[in-house]
Protein backbone atom coordinates (compact mmCIF):
# COMPACT_ATOMS: atom_id res chain seq x y z
CA UNK A 1 0.00 0.00 0.00
CA UNK A 2 1.52 3.20 -0.95
CA UNK A 3 2.12 5.64 2.36
CA UNK A 4 0.67 9.00 2.42
CA UNK A 5 0.35 11.31 5.81
CA UNK A 6 -2.50 13.20 6.65
CA UNK A 7 -2.00 16.57 8.30
CA UNK A 8 -5.63 16.60 10.36
CA UNK A 9 -4.91 20.53 11.29
CA UNK A 10 -3.61 23.59 10.35
CA UNK A 11 -2.26 26.69 12.03
CA UNK A 12 -5.79 28.50 12.30
CA UNK A 13 -7.67 24.95 13.64
CA UNK A 14 -10.52 25.88 15.66
CA UNK A 15 -10.05 24.86 19.68
CA UNK A 16 -13.13 23.13 19.34
CA UNK A 17 -15.57 21.89 16.56
CA UNK A 18 -19.19 22.34 15.53
CA UNK A 19 -19.75 19.09 17.91
CA UNK A 20 -17.55 20.67 21.13
CA UNK A 21 -14.60 18.56 20.44
CA UNK A 22 -11.29 19.67 20.48
CA UNK A 23 -8.75 17.84 17.89
CA UNK A 24 -7.11 14.98 20.00
CA UNK A 25 -11.27 13.76 20.27
CA UNK A 26 -12.10 14.40 16.46
CA UNK A 27 -8.84 12.37 15.64
CA UNK A 28 -10.49 9.56 17.78
CA UNK A 29 -13.63 9.67 16.45
CA UNK A 30 -12.47 9.67 12.52
CA UNK A 31 -9.68 7.29 13.09
CA UNK A 32 -11.50 4.61 11.13
CA UNK A 33 -12.84 6.75 8.43
CA UNK A 34 -8.57 7.96 8.42
CA UNK A 35 -7.94 4.64 7.41
CA UNK A 36 -10.72 3.64 4.73
CA UNK A 37 -9.85 7.03 2.77
CA UNK A 38 -5.98 5.46 2.53
CA UNK A 39 -3.68 7.14 4.85
CA UNK A 40 -0.86 5.39 6.64
CA UNK A 41 0.41 8.07 9.01
CA UNK A 42 -1.00 10.96 10.62
CA UNK A 43 1.39 14.15 11.79
CA UNK A 44 -0.01 15.45 14.96
CA UNK A 45 1.01 19.35 15.87
CA UNK A 46 3.27 19.75 18.53
CA UNK A 47 1.22 18.81 22.04
CA UNK A 48 3.33 20.08 24.51
CA UNK A 49 2.51 23.33 26.28
CA UNK A 50 2.45 26.21 24.26
CA UNK A 51 2.58 29.87 25.21
CA UNK A 52 -0.86 31.64 25.35
CA UNK A 53 -1.16 34.99 23.11
CA UNK A 54 -4.41 37.27 24.38
CA UNK A 55 -6.00 34.73 26.39
CA UNK A 56 -5.69 32.16 23.25
CA UNK A 57 -4.03 28.76 23.25
CA UNK A 58 -1.33 28.33 21.43
CA UNK A 59 -0.80 26.39 18.22
CA UNK A 60 1.86 24.05 19.95
CA UNK A 61 5.39 26.20 18.37
CA UNK A 62 5.37 28.56 20.90
CA UNK A 63 6.66 25.80 23.14
CA UNK A 64 6.80 25.96 27.18
CA UNK A 65 7.16 22.93 28.17
CA UNK A 66 8.24 19.39 26.98
CA UNK A 67 6.40 16.90 28.78
CA UNK A 68 2.66 18.93 29.92
CA UNK A 69 0.20 17.93 27.87
CA UNK A 70 -3.18 18.81 29.96
CA UNK A 71 -5.02 21.73 28.88
CA UNK A 72 -3.84 22.56 25.14
CA UNK A 73 -5.52 23.70 22.75
CA UNK A 74 -5.81 20.32 21.22
CA UNK A 75 -7.04 18.64 24.30
CA UNK A 76 -5.68 17.10 27.51
CA UNK A 77 -3.04 14.31 27.75
CA UNK A 78 -5.50 11.38 27.93
CA UNK A 79 -7.31 12.67 25.10
CA UNK A 80 -3.92 12.50 23.19
CA UNK A 81 -3.39 9.00 24.84
CA UNK A 82 -6.39 7.67 23.23
CA UNK A 83 -6.42 9.39 19.95
CA UNK A 84 -2.96 7.51 19.54
CA UNK A 85 -4.25 4.50 20.55
CA UNK A 86 -7.56 4.91 18.00
CA UNK A 87 -4.89 5.44 15.41
CA UNK A 88 -2.53 2.41 16.22
CA UNK A 89 -6.06 -0.03 16.36
CA UNK A 90 -6.18 1.44 12.76
CA UNK A 91 -2.55 0.42 11.60
CA UNK A 92 -2.31 4.12 11.15
CA UNK A 93 1.32 5.46 12.05
CA UNK A 94 1.27 8.37 14.41
CA UNK A 95 4.24 11.51 13.69
CA UNK A 96 4.41 13.37 16.91
CA UNK A 97 6.35 17.08 16.06
CA UNK A 98 9.33 17.65 18.16
CA UNK A 99 10.34 21.19 18.88
CA UNK A 100 13.99 21.83 19.54
CA UNK A 101 15.12 25.27 18.14
CA UNK A 102 13.37 27.15 21.11
CA UNK A 103 11.19 27.84 24.19
CA UNK A 104 8.94 30.75 25.19
CA UNK A 105 7.28 32.26 28.13
CA UNK A 106 10.35 31.73 30.41
CA UNK A 107 10.40 34.01 33.69
CA UNK A 108 12.35 37.05 33.60
CA UNK A 109 15.87 36.87 35.12
CA UNK A 110 17.63 40.26 35.66
CA UNK A 111 20.98 41.51 34.41
CA UNK A 112 21.93 38.94 32.31
CA UNK A 113 25.12 40.25 30.05
CA UNK A 114 23.64 40.42 26.57
CA UNK A 115 25.35 41.31 22.87
CA UNK A 116 22.96 42.37 19.87
CA UNK A 117 24.07 40.04 17.15
CA UNK A 118 23.54 40.32 13.57
CA UNK A 119 20.38 38.59 12.06
CA UNK A 120 22.41 36.70 9.19
CA UNK A 121 25.17 36.11 11.45
CA UNK A 122 24.83 35.54 15.39
CA UNK A 123 28.40 35.02 16.00
CA UNK A 124 28.95 39.00 15.08
CA UNK A 125 27.76 42.55 16.71
CA UNK A 126 24.60 44.51 14.83
CA UNK A 127 26.47 47.22 14.07
CA UNK A 128 29.66 48.83 14.52
CA UNK A 129 30.62 49.84 18.41
CA UNK A 130 27.92 47.30 19.66
CA UNK A 131 28.45 46.76 23.63
CA UNK A 132 27.52 43.91 25.95
CA UNK A 133 25.08 44.93 28.19
CA UNK A 134 22.58 43.66 30.84
CA UNK A 135 19.19 43.05 29.87
CA UNK A 136 16.06 41.17 31.56
CA UNK A 137 15.60 38.58 29.49
CA UNK A 138 12.83 35.52 29.91
CA UNK A 139 15.10 32.18 30.23
CA UNK A 140 14.08 30.92 33.72
CA UNK A 141 11.52 27.66 32.91
CA UNK A 142 11.56 26.11 36.57
CA UNK A 143 10.00 23.60 35.60
CA UNK A 144 12.32 22.19 33.72
CA UNK A 145 14.82 22.96 35.21
CA UNK A 146 16.56 25.76 32.82
CA UNK A 147 18.20 29.09 33.57
CA UNK A 148 20.06 31.25 30.79
CA UNK A 149 23.06 28.86 30.90
CA UNK A 150 21.11 26.48 28.88
CA UNK A 151 20.31 29.06 25.87
CA UNK A 152 22.46 30.78 23.66
CA UNK A 153 20.58 33.30 22.39
CA UNK A 154 17.17 35.57 23.31
CA UNK A 155 14.64 37.26 20.56
CA UNK A 156 12.69 40.07 21.43
CA UNK A 157 9.31 41.16 20.65
CA UNK A 158 10.82 43.01 17.55
CA UNK A 159 12.61 40.13 15.95
CA UNK A 160 16.25 41.70 17.79
CA UNK A 161 18.53 39.06 18.80
CA UNK A 162 20.68 39.17 21.57
CA UNK A 163 23.54 36.67 22.17
CA UNK A 164 24.09 35.48 25.96
CA UNK A 165 27.47 36.02 27.49
CA UNK A 166 29.90 32.99 26.88
CA UNK A 167 28.27 31.87 24.06
CA UNK A 168 28.40 30.87 20.24
CA UNK A 169 25.99 30.14 17.61
CA UNK A 170 25.72 26.53 16.02
CA UNK A 171 27.61 27.79 12.80
CA UNK A 172 26.19 24.52 11.30
CA UNK A 173 23.02 26.12 11.37
CA UNK A 174 21.11 28.96 9.73
CA UNK A 175 21.90 32.12 11.14
CA UNK A 176 18.86 33.70 10.73
CA UNK A 177 16.65 34.58 14.06
CA UNK A 178 13.70 32.24 14.66
CA UNK A 179 11.96 33.14 18.02
CA UNK A 180 12.20 32.47 21.30
CA UNK A 181 14.79 31.86 23.94
CA UNK A 182 17.76 29.58 21.63
CA UNK A 183 18.74 26.31 22.93
CA UNK A 184 22.41 25.86 23.61
CA UNK A 185 23.08 22.36 21.75
CA UNK A 186 26.69 22.64 23.50
CA UNK A 187 24.82 22.63 26.79
CA UNK A 188 25.17 18.76 27.85
CA UNK A 189 22.65 18.90 30.66
CA UNK A 190 20.27 20.56 28.33
CA UNK A 191 20.85 17.50 26.08
CA UNK A 192 20.38 15.01 29.17
CA UNK A 193 16.84 16.59 29.82
CA UNK A 194 15.73 16.53 25.97
CA UNK A 195 16.36 13.00 26.16
CA UNK A 196 14.79 12.28 29.52
CA UNK A 197 11.97 13.96 28.27
CA UNK A 198 11.91 13.01 25.01
CA UNK A 199 12.02 8.71 26.64
CA UNK A 200 8.90 10.14 29.12
CA UNK A 201 6.65 10.68 26.63
CA UNK A 202 7.76 7.20 24.54
CA UNK A 203 6.67 5.87 26.97
CA UNK A 204 3.71 7.48 27.97
CA UNK A 205 2.35 8.09 23.95
CA UNK A 206 2.44 5.70 21.46
CA UNK A 207 4.55 7.37 18.92
CA UNK A 208 6.18 5.70 15.58
CA UNK A 209 8.06 8.59 14.39
CA UNK A 210 8.82 12.28 14.92
CA UNK A 211 8.58 15.53 13.02
CA UNK A 212 11.49 17.99 13.89
CA UNK A 213 10.68 21.46 13.49
CA UNK A 214 12.90 24.18 12.20
CA UNK A 215 15.79 21.68 11.93
CA UNK A 216 17.60 24.07 9.88
CA UNK A 217 18.16 26.29 12.72
CA UNK A 218 19.73 23.48 15.09
CA UNK A 219 22.96 21.67 15.06
CA UNK A 220 22.64 18.58 12.58
CA UNK A 221 24.20 16.68 15.18
CA UNK A 222 21.98 17.65 17.91
CA UNK A 223 18.60 16.27 16.25
CA UNK A 224 20.76 13.29 14.58
CA UNK A 225 22.07 12.38 18.86
CA UNK A 226 18.32 12.87 19.98
CA UNK A 227 16.81 10.33 17.13
CA UNK A 228 19.31 8.08 18.02
CA UNK A 229 18.47 8.00 21.44
CA UNK A 230 14.81 7.64 21.18
CA UNK A 231 15.51 4.52 18.97
CA UNK A 232 17.61 2.93 21.14
CA UNK A 233 15.43 3.54 24.11
CA UNK A 234 11.97 2.00 21.84
CA UNK A 235 14.69 -0.55 20.55
CA UNK A 236 12.66 -0.41 16.90
CA UNK A 237 13.21 2.29 14.37
CA UNK A 238 11.35 5.55 14.19
CA UNK A 239 10.87 7.54 11.20
CA UNK A 240 12.26 10.68 11.30
CA UNK A 241 11.19 13.69 9.10
CA UNK A 242 12.82 16.83 9.47
CA UNK A 243 11.54 20.41 8.31
CA UNK A 244 14.43 22.04 6.73
CA UNK A 245 12.87 24.69 4.92
CA UNK A 246 15.09 26.20 2.24
CA UNK A 247 14.27 25.83 -2.10
CA UNK A 248 17.64 25.10 -2.64
CA UNK A 249 18.33 21.49 -3.31
CA UNK A 250 21.87 21.51 -2.59
CA UNK A 251 21.19 22.66 1.00
CA UNK A 252 18.86 19.28 0.95
CA UNK A 253 21.44 17.41 0.29
CA UNK A 254 24.30 18.77 2.52
CA UNK A 255 21.64 18.21 5.44
CA UNK A 256 20.71 14.43 4.85
CA UNK A 257 24.70 13.87 3.96
CA UNK A 258 25.21 15.80 7.75
CA UNK A 259 22.96 13.26 9.15
CA UNK A 260 23.56 10.18 7.49
CA UNK A 261 20.53 9.56 5.23
CA UNK A 262 18.59 8.95 8.68
CA UNK A 263 16.09 11.86 8.17
CA UNK A 264 13.50 12.12 5.42
CA UNK A 265 13.24 15.87 4.83
CA UNK A 266 10.25 17.93 3.26
CA UNK A 267 10.50 18.74 -0.12
CA UNK A 268 10.73 22.66 -0.27
CA UNK A 269 11.94 23.14 -4.10
CA UNK A 270 9.30 21.13 -5.45
CA UNK A 271 6.35 23.32 -3.40
CA UNK A 272 8.08 26.63 -4.10
CA UNK A 273 8.32 25.36 -7.77
CA UNK A 274 4.43 24.59 -7.65
CA UNK A 275 3.50 27.84 -6.17
CA UNK A 276 5.60 29.88 -8.86
CA UNK A 277 3.57 27.57 -11.66
CA UNK A 278 0.32 28.73 -9.99
CA UNK A 279 1.24 32.25 -9.70
CA UNK A 280 2.92 32.47 -13.50
CA UNK A 281 0.10 30.19 -14.97
CA UNK A 282 0.81 29.17 -18.61
CA UNK A 283 4.58 31.22 -18.52
CA UNK A 284 5.85 27.93 -16.65
CA UNK A 285 7.55 25.12 -18.13
CA UNK A 286 5.52 22.26 -16.58
CA UNK A 287 8.20 19.91 -18.05
CA UNK A 288 10.63 21.18 -15.37
CA UNK A 289 8.75 20.61 -12.68
CA UNK A 290 10.31 18.03 -11.14
CA UNK A 291 13.81 19.23 -11.88
CA UNK A 292 15.99 20.14 -9.04
CA UNK A 293 13.75 18.68 -6.63
CA UNK A 294 14.23 15.91 -3.74
CA UNK A 295 11.66 13.88 -4.82
CA UNK A 296 13.77 13.65 -8.41
CA UNK A 297 16.93 13.16 -7.09
CA UNK A 298 16.54 11.54 -3.44
CA UNK A 299 12.96 10.08 -3.94
CA UNK A 300 13.34 7.76 -0.77
CA UNK A 301 13.67 10.78 1.56
CA UNK A 302 11.77 12.98 -0.10
CA UNK A 303 8.52 14.18 1.26
CA UNK A 304 6.11 15.86 -0.57
CA UNK A 305 3.44 18.03 0.32
CA UNK A 306 1.22 21.02 -1.57
CA UNK A 307 0.02 22.96 1.80
CA UNK A 308 1.23 22.82 5.58
CA UNK A 309 0.79 25.04 8.45
CA UNK A 310 3.16 27.22 7.44
CA UNK A 311 2.32 27.93 3.83
CA UNK A 312 -1.47 27.76 3.28
CA UNK A 313 -4.32 29.27 1.56
CA UNK A 314 -7.29 31.66 3.85
CA UNK A 315 -9.42 29.46 5.94
CA UNK A 316 -11.76 29.77 8.63
CA UNK A 317 -12.11 33.17 8.19
CA UNK A 318 -8.25 33.74 8.71
CA UNK A 319 -5.26 35.01 6.09
CA UNK A 320 -3.29 32.83 4.35
CA UNK A 321 0.15 31.84 5.93
CA UNK A 322 3.65 31.64 4.09
CA UNK A 323 3.62 30.60 0.46
CA UNK A 324 0.55 28.73 -0.83
CA UNK A 325 -0.80 27.48 -4.33
CA UNK A 326 -3.52 29.15 -6.35
CA UNK A 327 -6.88 26.72 -6.26
CA UNK A 328 -6.88 26.78 -10.40
CA UNK A 329 -3.26 24.31 -9.96
CA UNK A 330 -4.46 22.22 -6.96
CA UNK A 331 -5.48 19.52 -8.96
CA UNK A 332 -2.21 19.07 -10.73
CA UNK A 333 0.04 20.14 -7.48
CA UNK A 334 -1.63 16.91 -5.65
CA UNK A 335 -1.42 14.73 -8.83
CA UNK A 336 2.10 15.42 -9.17
CA UNK A 337 2.77 14.03 -5.61
CA UNK A 338 -0.24 11.22 -4.82
CA UNK A 339 -0.51 10.06 -8.36
CA UNK A 340 3.33 8.75 -8.45
CA UNK A 341 5.18 6.10 -7.05
CA UNK A 342 8.13 7.82 -5.73
CA UNK A 343 8.22 10.14 -2.62
CA UNK A 344 6.17 10.00 1.18
CA UNK A 345 2.77 12.71 0.34
CA UNK A 346 1.92 14.70 2.81
CA UNK A 347 -1.84 16.14 2.66
CA UNK A 348 -3.15 18.73 4.49
CA UNK A 349 -6.68 19.39 6.10
CA UNK A 350 -6.73 23.12 4.62
CA UNK A 351 -6.79 20.94 1.38
CA UNK A 352 -9.18 17.96 2.75
CA UNK A 353 -11.23 20.55 3.77
CA UNK A 354 -11.42 22.54 0.43
CA UNK A 355 -11.24 20.31 -2.09
CA UNK A 356 -12.22 17.21 -0.26
CA UNK A 357 -13.81 15.40 -3.40
CA UNK A 358 -11.16 15.51 -4.92
CA UNK A 359 -8.84 14.76 -2.93
CA UNK A 360 -10.59 11.13 -2.04
CA UNK A 361 -11.02 10.46 -5.50
CA UNK A 362 -6.91 11.00 -5.82
CA UNK A 363 -6.03 8.93 -2.65
CA UNK A 364 -8.47 5.67 -4.02
CA UNK A 365 -6.52 5.86 -7.12
CA UNK A 366 -2.85 6.18 -5.11
CA UNK A 367 -4.31 3.25 -3.09
CA UNK A 368 -5.48 0.93 -6.30
CA UNK A 369 -3.56 2.69 -9.46
CA UNK A 370 0.00 3.71 -9.17
CA UNK A 371 1.57 0.09 -9.38
CA UNK A 372 3.37 -0.69 -12.20
CA UNK A 373 6.06 -0.12 -14.58
CA UNK A 374 5.78 3.96 -15.21
CA UNK A 375 5.65 5.78 -18.57
CA UNK A 376 6.63 9.69 -18.07
CA UNK A 377 5.81 12.05 -20.61
CA UNK A 378 7.31 15.31 -19.33
CA UNK A 379 8.14 16.44 -22.89
CA UNK A 380 6.32 19.75 -23.33
CA UNK A 381 5.87 23.31 -22.17
CA UNK A 382 2.12 23.17 -20.89
CA UNK A 383 0.98 19.47 -20.94
CA UNK A 384 2.64 16.35 -19.32
CA UNK A 385 1.79 12.94 -18.58
CA UNK A 386 2.79 9.86 -17.15
CA UNK A 387 1.16 6.05 -16.81
CA UNK A 388 1.22 3.11 -14.63
CA UNK A 389 0.74 -0.56 -16.04
CA UNK A 390 -0.36 -1.81 -13.48
CA UNK A 391 0.84 -4.93 -11.12
CA UNK A 392 0.42 -7.01 -8.36
CA UNK A 393 -1.31 -6.45 -5.94
CA UNK A 394 -3.24 -3.91 -8.08
CA UNK A 395 -3.35 -4.79 -11.58
CA UNK A 396 -4.94 -1.59 -12.41
CA UNK A 397 -3.16 0.64 -15.90
CA UNK A 398 -3.72 4.50 -15.68
CA UNK A 399 -2.99 7.44 -17.62
CA UNK A 400 -1.94 10.70 -16.12
CA UNK A 401 -2.55 14.19 -17.88
CA UNK A 402 -2.11 17.45 -17.01
CA UNK A 403 -1.79 21.34 -18.29
CA UNK A 404 -1.37 24.63 -17.22
CA UNK A 405 -2.14 26.05 -20.44
CA UNK A 406 -5.66 27.66 -21.80
CA UNK A 407 -6.58 24.90 -24.16
CA UNK A 408 -7.26 21.79 -23.69
CA UNK A 409 -3.87 19.26 -23.07
CA UNK A 410 -3.67 15.75 -24.84
CA UNK A 411 -0.91 13.39 -24.76
CA UNK A 412 -0.07 9.59 -26.32
CA UNK A 413 0.64 7.44 -23.01
CA UNK A 414 1.14 3.43 -23.04
CA UNK A 415 -0.35 1.39 -20.14
CA UNK A 416 -0.27 -2.00 -21.84
CA UNK A 417 -3.39 -3.06 -22.05
CA UNK A 418 -4.48 -3.08 -26.10
CA UNK A 419 -8.03 -2.62 -27.20
CA UNK A 420 -9.52 -1.52 -23.66
CA UNK A 421 -11.72 1.23 -22.58
CA UNK A 422 -10.82 4.30 -20.10
CA UNK A 423 -12.80 6.76 -18.38
CA UNK A 424 -11.57 9.85 -16.35
CA UNK A 425 -11.96 9.24 -12.60
CA UNK A 426 -11.72 12.63 -12.40
CA UNK A 427 -14.95 13.41 -14.22
CA UNK A 428 -14.40 16.70 -15.79
CA UNK A 429 -14.06 14.73 -19.07
CA UNK A 430 -17.05 12.51 -20.18
CA UNK A 431 -15.31 10.72 -23.17
CA UNK A 432 -14.26 6.97 -23.17
CA UNK A 433 -10.85 6.65 -24.45
CA UNK A 434 -9.69 2.82 -25.83
CA UNK A 435 -5.97 2.13 -26.42
CA UNK A 436 -4.60 0.69 -29.74
CA UNK A 437 -3.31 -2.74 -30.34
CA UNK A 438 -0.06 -1.65 -28.75
CA UNK A 439 -1.77 -0.42 -25.91
CA UNK A 440 -1.42 3.37 -26.67
CA UNK A 441 -4.01 5.62 -26.14
CA UNK A 442 -4.16 9.38 -26.91
CA UNK A 443 -5.31 10.65 -23.75
CA UNK A 444 -6.50 14.45 -22.56
CA UNK A 445 -7.11 16.93 -20.01
CA UNK A 446 -9.48 19.97 -20.51
CA UNK A 447 -7.52 23.59 -19.90
CA UNK A 448 -6.03 24.38 -17.10
CA UNK A 449 -6.90 21.02 -15.47
CA UNK A 450 -5.77 17.29 -14.43
CA UNK A 451 -7.29 13.95 -16.03
CA UNK A 452 -6.53 10.55 -14.72
CA UNK A 453 -7.69 7.84 -16.64
CA UNK A 454 -8.32 4.35 -15.51
CA UNK A 455 -10.08 1.23 -16.99
CA UNK A 456 -13.69 1.36 -17.63
CA UNK A 457 -14.49 -1.44 -15.37
CA UNK A 458 -12.27 -0.10 -12.50
CA UNK A 459 -13.59 3.40 -12.99
CA UNK A 460 -17.04 1.96 -12.30
CA UNK A 461 -15.88 -0.10 -8.92
CA UNK A 462 -13.49 3.32 -7.66
CA UNK A 463 -17.34 5.19 -7.94
CA UNK A 464 -19.26 2.43 -5.85
CA UNK A 465 -16.09 3.07 -3.00
CA UNK A 466 -16.35 6.76 -3.18
CA UNK A 467 -19.95 7.11 -2.90
CA UNK A 468 -19.13 4.90 0.52
CA UNK A 469 -16.52 7.25 1.46
CA UNK A 470 -17.74 10.06 4.47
Amino acid sequence: MRGTILQPWNWHTPETDSEGLRLWERIKRDAANIKAQGYTAVWLPPASMAWTFNGEKGVGYSISHWSEFDDTKYGDKEDLVQACKALQEQNIQVYHDIVHNHLIGGEQEEGIWCLHVKQNNKNEPAFPGAQWHQRNIHTLFPALGLDHDHFDAVHDEYGNCYAITGKTFDREAAQDPLLGSDLDFDNIDLIEKLKFHGKKNLDEIHTDGYRYDAVKHIRPKGTKTFHHSMQTHANRNLFGLGEFSDSRIHELHNYIANTSGIFSLYDFPLQRKMVHASIVRDHFDMGSIFQNTLVKEQPVLAVTFVHSHDDMPPIHDQDPRGEYIGDWFISQAYALILLRDEGYPVVSNVDTIRHKDMLKRYMLLRTHCTYGERFDRFDHYHTVGWSFTGNSPYDNSMAVVMTNGTVEGSKWLKTGKPFTSYRDFTDTRAEVVTTNTDGWAEFKCSRENTSAWVEESKYHSLKEQLSELD
